[in-house]
């Protein structure tokens, strides 16, 4: 999800890399509580974390953190998705996190979750969901595309998909029916995230690039939001041998809250989004599962459910028989899992589906903690 963004005045090289300087700094980390049986006892002392959510600096973060939230992976707000927008957006969030007495914590380091949970914060993830901004393909002249990684991790991005919708200069995405893989552009982009300390979406990827991509990387991936296949067949939904080879190198897999790709039921509820959790952890190992709700930090109003499946009928009409386009929307979200709690009524499902406090923990934010201890550093 995206909103039209106009973009113009460019920050300079030197003021990205000078803002983003005075970010790092991290305080001690707090120790953790003793453990309870309590669901409301392991939430509040969890590291609660959305895997991916969507969201401008303007966010209400004061309400993510009275509901509990800790942080979340947010992907920035641009349409379309190219270099220059990218850079304007990244340098709007920086004056935020430097406000006195701002509620949001940039995270740069895995250590900036505990601190934000510690000072009362929302940690901010910063993302983006297609590797176009790195901008056109040139590899195989220059290094201007990794040079504008580099720049874009110097301003605070930490996650990266490879592709979103549509092929990229990277791979092939969900609907493309060639599934062409990984590119030679990809296969570096891939090799210097990891030496940054960045972690690799593969969420929209097609089923060949993100095999690819779990592959050529030395450090654990992540698909942040995506559902099963096995549960229900579409083709935005990952295949058990994915979840496999991605838990198999340490990765995280983030149960989406898009119930359009959950099940083909008229109505749906969170019992729905816990079939596909509990599928994950079967097919993954409860370490590698997670939640990414797909849905906004914090929702402004209540919005118009049926405004929204309209506008998704109309994504379906224009994609008619491409994957994830298979048929027309009756819904779009879980509603208990829109507001800014999501992950306490997922902590209380799990709860009554007899997963143990540790395991609801992990779920909950502590596998997404560990991925980004393994990958940021």
């Amino acid at each position: 999800m995206s909103s039209d963004s106009s973009r113009s005045a460019r920050p300079s090289r030197r003021d990205v890399l000078q803002g983003a300087a005075a970010l790092l700094s991290t305080a001690a980390l707090p120790a953790l509580a003793a453990p309870t049986s309590n669901v409301a006892d392991v939430y509040r002392r969890a590291l609660v974390i959305d895997g991916l959510t969507n969201d401008s600096p303007q966010l209400k973060a004061d309400e993510a953190i009275e509901a509990g939230m800790t942080a979340a992976i947010v992907d920035i707000q641009i349409y379309p998705r190219n270099f220059p927008n990218a850079l304007q957006a990244l340098a709007e969030w920086q004056p935020v996190f430097r406000r006195p007495g701002g509620k949001m914590l940039p995270v740069l380091r895995a250590e900036d979750l505990r601190r934000a949970k510690a000072e009362r914060k929302l940690g901010i993830i910063l993302a983006c969901q297609d590797a176009q901004i790195l901008d056109a393909a040139m590899y195989s002249v220059s290094d201007q595309n990794l040079d504008n990684l580099e720049l874009f991790h110097a301003q605070g991005l930490r996650v990266l998909q490879l592709t979103h919708n549509d092929r990229n200069a990277l791979g092939d995405s969900y609907r493309e029916p060639g599934n062409a893989g990984l590119s030679v552009l990809g296969q570096h982009v891939v090799d210097r995230m990891n030496e940054l300390g960045m972690l690799v979406d593969l969420s929209h990827c097609g089923d060949r690039t993100t095999a690819e991509a779990i592959e050529r990387s030395k450090k654990p991936c992540a698909i942040t939001h995506a559902g099963c296949r096995a549960v229900y067949a579409t083709g935005r939904n990952k295949p058990d041998e994915l979840l496999k080879a991605l838990a198999g190198k340490g990765g995280v897999f983030g149960v989406f809250n898009m119930s359009v790709w959950l099940t083909d039921k008229p109505t749906v509820g969170l019992e729905d989004l816990l079939t596909h959790v509990d599928h994950a952890v079967k097919v993954a190992g409860v370490e590698h599962v997670g939640f990414g709700s797909d849905g906004y930090v914090v929702r402004t109003g209540e919005g118009d459910p049926q405004k929204e499946i309209a506008g998704f009928k109309r994504f379906v009409e224009r994609n008619k028989g491409l994957p994830g386009s298979e048929q027309l929307p009756q819904h779009l979200h879980v509603a208990e899992l829109n507001g800014p709690d999501r992950l306490l009524r997922l902590a209380e499902g799990l709860d009554r589906r007899g997963y143990k406090p540790a395991d609801i923990e992990k779920i909950l934010g502590g596998n997404f903690a560990r991925l980004l201890r393994d990958t940021l550093g």
